[in-house]
């Protein structure tokens, strides 16, 4: 597949357009703001750039580059059980699930891939869950780690915003200032888990899951986690 192609690919499966179901998803975002937590434009940009770093970097983006790297479907397998362990909330690793296989499932209609086909049949079975990092490092495994690294990312950070600009409210253009400034966290993030093992693999956000726990109990939400 040529760069070109490549890139086209990227910007399909990444497109708000393309159909997962994380426009449901907060992921513990709506219980912050509920709770006036997060109300501006400041402190959601200071609490996405730690669950980058703290959360998403060496939980979601390293499984994405595994999954990536991935040649057989026992290391796919495993690499999605880990995830379901390491997702202690349940609403954050059903969430994960959902879009995942919602993912897979239209991914594979798209796109030729025999071991993207074979963890979807997996997932069938019951062997794994489904959750959208390895799904994602999967389908596109025929495309430069960086490149998808950095479109994974990017992907998660729109869709918060996303979510932000109807919870806050946060004005569009603010949104997109969030998104500009954290364009070097990215590049980052993608340059230090390209290479990662799976010994590396964990996350350390205690306050976002204790957030994604009372998502549930409260009165009222806009979102499903």
């Amino acid at each position: 597949m040529s760069i070109d192609q490549s890139i086209l690919l990227l910007f399909q499966l990444t497109d708000s357009f393309f159909p997962t179901g994380s426009f449901a998803h907060s992921f513990g975002l709506e219980t912050y703001i509920q709770k006036e937590v997060i109300t501006d434009q400041e402190r959601f940009e200071s609490f996405l750039r730690a669950i980058l770093h703290f959360g998403i970097r060496n939980c979601d983006a390293i499984a994405v580059a595994l999954a990536h790297r991935s040649d057989t479907m026992d290391q796919i397998i495993q690499l999605d059980q880990y995830l379901s362990a390491i997702k202690q909330p349940a609403e954050m690793r059903k969430g994960s699930v959902q879009i995942g296989k919602q993912f897979l499932r239209n991914a594979n209609k798209i796109v030729e891939s025999k071991l993207a086909m074979d963890y979807h049949s997996a997932i069938r079975s019951g062997k794994c869950s489904g959750h959208h990092s390895v799904a994602y490092g999967v389908i596109t495994a025929g495309i430069e780690l960086s490149l998808v690294l950095l479109s994974y990312l990017h992907s998660y950070v729109v869709s918060q915003v996303s979510a932000a600009v109807r919870l806050i409210p946060l004005g569009a253009t603010d949104g997109q200032q969030t998104i500009r400034s954290l364009q070097p966290d990215l590049l980052e993030i993608s340059e230090l888990v390209k290479d990662a093992k799976m010994e590396d693999l964990g996350g350390f956000t205690p306050a976002l899951d204790i957030r994604s726990m009372q998502h549930e109990q409260l009165f009222h939400r806009l979102f499903i986690s």
